[in-house]
């Protein structure tokens, strides 16, 4: 039977009710799309919080998350004997070898240097060359330094750590997992991996979990491995993969990653630890408080948003923490759990409703020539809701949203989830907002104003690798409303 974890009031853990509500209050208001916060003390939850259409049980792109589960799998076939960090990865791996030979840099690699992102590749190697082969890559990409000696991150080296596990255990990565630890803990059954285009793991990216499958491993981990009295993971690789490993000071882009790296694991301020994912998937440990974190989000589209989580998290609660339990605030408590508990993603500040609304509804607009494929475009308004609907080379698609609310649909042609939002910036300025929501995590901005006889749009797409065509301006002229659509 699954173990669920007690939930408490945050005075009874030494955190004011008040002081977390601030917390999400403070991200909303700088606009950072938060998808879900768990915070946990002392082995409780003491509040959570979910952003519709996210929940307990929804799986999420967890991105670099993956590398420490990755890290994991090593430790545990570390203790089985079936490797040592000391070892090259090229004895591993000869199948992958250039006939050339390899370069003497990657030669000299080692498993530990791979953990710890001191290889000889100054980036992802198989985002460097075109080839089904990610894990090949690895090995034949020329290197920019010798290895063992600096940070540089690099996830190919997490992506070939993966196919070390599954080659070595004759599994996939969470299959493996599952039946070392996963399954003892209670981690979704539904949970899984990304596959390259080889069949292997994803091992730098690719893992779709909840949060609070999340807040289970890094239970287990900040108690040594120990679950209900069973030693699921050794405790002297924990020990090893949490503590910093290799100074990332010089290479460090925010203050946070500046702090230093274990075994795939980032050191923080406040001798803390964390698995952390592009856009805000940050799963904190601080074992001087007996605190852990768990945030999912899409900080894409917000510049240095994820130390603005760490900024937030650290003046707003960790620094007003007590040791001992404090006076309870019912009203407090009771806010945090209804109207903090589950809450609308981000949705754009602005009006519902403008003098443009009934003049532009099923206007077509045909767009000036451009390279990104969007002939027509139109916008219809119903109640409270309404359409945008783009022609092209790619065919029709529509993007349905809510007036100053979130709507679900889908955007083709891609077929990802998304949750789309408008409203009026400016009498003449309708924005809207598309949050994707899929194994692709994303926003879309789009903005049009429009004239007396036409549209000028702006739009800027936030996601690491697909949405190419919604980026950029296009311009168009006001054609005849579209009838068959209007009815």
């Amino acid at each position: 039977m699954k173990m669920e974890f007690d939930i408490v009031t945050p005075e009874s853990q030494g955190i004011a009710s008040g002081q977390i509500i601030s917390f999400l209050k403070r991200l909303e208001k700088i606009e950072i799309p938060i998808h879900s916060m768990i915070l946990m003390r002392h082995g409780k939850i003491v509040a959570e919080t979910y952003y519709r259409p996210y929940s307990r049980e929804e799986l999420h792109r967890m991105f670099s998350v993956t590398k420490s589960m990755v890290s994991l799998a090593i430790g545990l076939l570390c203790e089985e004997g079936k490797l040592s960090l000391e070892d090259r990865i090229v004895s591993y791996f000869p199948e992958k070898i250039p006939k050339e030979g390899v370069h003497p840099y990657i030669a000299q690699i080692t498993i530990k240097d791979m953990l710890r992102m001191a290889t000889a590749h100054g980036k992802t190697t198989y985002k460097q060359k075109e080839t089904k082969d990610w894990v090949g890559t690895f090995f034949c990409v020329t290197p920019s330094h010798l290895p063992g000696k600096l940070f540089s991150y690099d996830t190919s080296a997490s992506h070939t750590l993966a196919a070390l596990v599954e080659k070595l255990s004759g599994k996939e990565l969470l299959m493996y997992l599952r039946e070392k630890v996963l399954d003892e803990i209670g981690f979704s059954s539904d949970a899984y991996c990304m596959k390259d285009p080889m069949g292997v793991s994803i091992g730098g990216s690719g893992m779709m979990a909840s949060s609070y499958d999340m807040l289970r491993v890094m239970y287990l981990i900040s108690q040594g491995g120990n679950w209900q009295g069973k030693q699921l993971l050794p405790v002297w690789y924990l020990k090893e993969a949490t503590k910093k490993q290799i100074d990332t000071f010089a290479k460090g882009p925010t203050f946070e990653e500046m702090q230093g790296y274990g075994y795939q694991f980032w050191c923080t301020q406040n001798q803390g630890y964390v698995c952390y994912g592009m856009g805000g998937q940050l799963m904190l440990v601080l074992p001087e408080k007996e605190l852990i974190l768990i945030t999912t989000a899409d900080t894409q589209s917000r510049q240095g948003g994820v130390q603005l989580i760490y900024d937030a998290f650290w003046q707003e609660i960790y620094q007003k923490i007590s040791d001992q339990a404090i006076a309870e605030n019912p009203e407090e408590c009771q806010r945090l759990r209804k109207e903090w508990g589950t809450r609308e993603l981000l949705v754009p500040f602005g009006k519902n409703d403008s003098l443009w609304s009934k003049k532009i509804h099923g206007v077509v607009y045909q767009m000036d020539d451009n390279s990104r494929g969007f002939d027509e475009v139109l916008v219809q308004f119903f109640d409270g809701e309404g359409n945008f609907i783009y022609r092209g080379k790619n065919g029709e698609g529509k993007i349905s949203f809510g007036i100053g609310k979130n709507r679900i649909g889908k955007i083709e042609p891609y077929g990802y989830r998304i949750a789309a939002s408008g409203v009026w910036r400016s009498e003449d300025t309708f924005f809207i907002r598309v949050h994707v929501l899929d194994q692709c995590i994303g926003t879309i901005f789009i903005q049009l104003i429009f004239s007396e006889d036409g549209i000028t749009t702006f739009m800027k797409k936030y996601e690491e690798s697909e949405f190419g065509e919604w980026d950029g301006f296009l311009s168009g002229k006001a054609l005849t409303k579209d009838k068959e659509l209007d009815n």
